[in-house]
């Protein structure tokens, strides 16, 4: 027996001291590593930190030690790591990783990836962890690296002049610059990817796109092709558009597209044929001559004025009416100078008639500034006096226009002096018009009016743009209540004045009743989500549905006491089937209205309890022994028609 006892023995002996130079290896290990190997507390203390705690946090183990392990992490990153513990803890985790910075003594940052290993006791709860550190340093400069380079690469493609995009073979976009995200409507270029032309404003041409997609894949590039596109606030652009295909290794795995806005020269090609179409159906005459005025162009209607079919290779001169040839020397002459005249000059037609115009001239240089030419302009006059009869009468159109306006008006200088004036309707002034023309308004109008006028005149003056104020005028026996819009008119200020007091007026008592619907509609509201209901003599019933905030639970304290008061309520039942959410607030708000209630003399039931809302109760520690608790509604109606029965019967059995 004794020899089997020291077997035995023996045997443990040597399993000890094969654990003991186990354990020894892993010291070592653990002691040696360049690697930090860290223990914490349930509160975040080390319990133990590894000698390169040395290196990473400038102090030696045994100061480390004790001290939290917050205090040793970058402040940026403490309380998103804080954070992340506590999500661990409630969702149970056992290891996980993250990464953030740990700060040196001496001020220097090392980037840290964590293996972190949590430990629990037998009750669930979170008693430290175990955490084995990497230096991601030099990983985190790639990754910096690797983002510059491609913001790099962003900002390049962003100032190019072109639009520029790619594609994946199923016509999805991987990417775009700035330009052609401005043209899809998008506010940056991330918003671009995963979509596809079906999802762009020029949609409607998307199947189009899609096909010429598919022929660039297939056969190759396609460049220098023009187009319109519809932008995303709708208007059109031509594009002068080329599509490569894009390659990975020799694979086509999409396009890459690009192309650049020639609207503007279309648009002066346009321009081009219509200046040429308005110059050959215009109805004035416009001829263009060489520095000797020999006609080199004539338009149809000068043809047509002076009667020959071409006046191409015909002097100016043997045109003019001869004592008119002392004007046309005197408009070559200020031309060249530089000078635009306007002369009446009479013509000879063909036919010996004169012709009585109103002639333009102007130089016409080539890009180095030198003169080739002579352009010219001819009006026939008698055109010329029906437009301005048709000009005075426009004039008499747009002063009935004025007269016709509700609005007061006055013509004021810059400077605050009135000029002119229109009243309204009324024809009510402040002063007699003799009394204020001729003035500035700070020596007519009441001070404070003065100083509103003034100070909208000289942003006006600054901005040029068009000033909107408001004022009132104490007539004696009533206000007045005016809107005014100052506008400038060429180096004067206009100013419009509306009488709004009856708007004024109707816009208060709309609002008044406004506030009236709305008092009415929040208190129905208030009603419809905390009712109360009695569905037996002394028996209240609450549902409740929906989330309850602080506000809603002080309703429902509010609706269950004055409901228990004025039913005389022995028993209350809150039914919280609908709710879906009980937190501390909730479950707080739910005990106060069931003390409060007792206080009354009322029984208060909770009912519909969920387990997950049993769950959360039991988590929060909320305390339910003064409440009566059953699953449903009906149950709870149930025992308590039946606790009033019993309440019923007890005066009977006393006496």
């Amino acid at each position: 027996m004794a020899l089997t006892d020291l077997t035995t023995l023996q045997a443990e002996n040597a399993h000890l001291r094969e654990r003991v130079a186990q354990l020894a290896r892993f010291q070592r290990i653990v002691e040696t590593t360049d690697q930090l190997i860290t223990e914490v507390d349930a509160q975040g203390v080390f319990t133990y930190v590894n000698p390169a705690a040395a290196y990473y946090f400038g102090y030696p183990p045994e100061e480390v030690i004790g001290r939290q392990s917050l205090d040793f992490l970058h402040p940026d990153d403490r309380e998103r790591a804080q954070q992340a513990f506590i999500e661990w803890v409630q969702r149970g985790q056992r290891t996980v990783t993250i990464e953030n910075r740990i700060l040196h003594r001496d001020g220097r940052v090392f980037h840290k990836q964590w293996a972190i290993t949590l430990h629990y006791d037998e009750h669930g709860h979170v008693c430290g962890a175990t955490s084995l550190s990497y230096d991601i340093s030099e990983l985190q400069q790639a990754r910096r690296s690797a983002i510059e380079s491609r913001l790099m690469l962003q900002l390049v493609i962003d100032n190019l002049p072109q639009a520029v995009f790619w594609k994946d073979r199923e016509g999805r976009f991987l990417g775009c610059n700035r330009h052609f995200a401005a043209d899809g409507g998008l506010q940056t270029v991330e918003e671009i990817v995963g979509r596809t032309d079906f999802d762009m404003p020029w949609r409607d041409r998307a199947t189009e796109y899609r096909a010429d997609d598919q022929m660039v894949m297939e056969h190759g590039p396609k460049l220098n092709v023009e187009e319109p596109l519809r932008r995303s606030d709708g208007s059109v652009i031509w594009l002068r558009t080329g599509k490569i295909p894009l390659r990975d290794d020799g694979d086509v795995i999409g396009i890459i597209g690009f192309y650049e806005d020639v609207t503007a020269l279309k648009r002066q090609e346009e321009e081009l044929r219509t200046f040429k179409l308005l110059v050959e159906n215009a109805p004035d005459g416009i001829a263009i001559a060489d520095l000797n005025l020999i006609i080199t162009y004539a338009n149809p209607a000068l043809c047509s004025m002076l009667g020959h079919e071409t006046l191409v290779g015909t002097s100016v001169a043997e045109l003019i009416y001869t004592p008119d040839l002392d004007k046309l020397a005197k408009i070559a002459e200020h031309v060249t100078q530089g000078q635009t005249l306007r002369e009446t000059v009479r013509y000879v037609r063909s036919d010996g008639a004169l012709v009585t115009v109103q002639a333009s001239a102007l130089a016409l240089r080539d890009r180095y500034g030198n003169m080739t030419g002579y352009a010219s302009l001819n009006r026939d006059i008698t055109e010329q006096l029906v437009a301005e009869e048709e000009l005075r009468a426009s004039e008499r159109r747009n002063r009935a226009l004025l007269e016709a306006m509700p609005d007061l008006m006055f013509l004021l200088s810059n400077d605050g002096v009135f000029l002119d004036y229109k009243t309204d309707r009324s024809g009510t002034l402040i002063v007699p018009p003799e009394v204020f023309l001729g003035r500035r308004v700070s020596d007519v109008l009441p001070p404070a009016l003065s100083e509103q006028v003034l100070y909208h005149i000289e942003q006006l003056r600054r901005t040029g743009e068009m000033q909107s104020y408001s004022y009132q005028i104490d007539f004696g026996d009533h206000l007045e209540e005016y809107e005014a819009r100052m506008v400038a008119s060429n180096d004067d200020v206009l100013v419009l004045a509306r009488n709004v007091t009856e708007q004024r007026r109707i816009e208060r008592e709309r609002e008044a009743m406004q506030e009236q619907v709305i008092a009415a509609q929040q208190a129905a509201l208030r009603e419809l989500s905390t009712p109360l209901m009695p569905i037996a003599d002394g028996v209240v019933a609450m549902p409740l549905i929906g989330a309850i905030d602080s506000s809603r639970a002080q309703q429902v304290m509010e609706t269950l006491l004055y409901g228990v008061a004025e039913h005389h309520a022995q028993v209350a039942i809150i039914d919280i089937t609908g709710v879906k959410v009980v937190d501390t607030q909730v479950a707080g708000a739910l005990m106060r209205a069931a003390q409060a209630a007792r206080m009354l003399g009322a029984q208060v039931i909770l009912t519909g309890i969920s387990p997950e809302i049993a769950q959360t109760l039991v988590h929060i520690g909320a305390e339910l022994r003064e409440v009566i608790t059953k699953a449903t509604l009906q149950e709870g109606i149930d025992y308590a028609l039946k606790r009033r029965m019993l309440t019923a019967r007890q005066p009977v059995a006393r006496a």
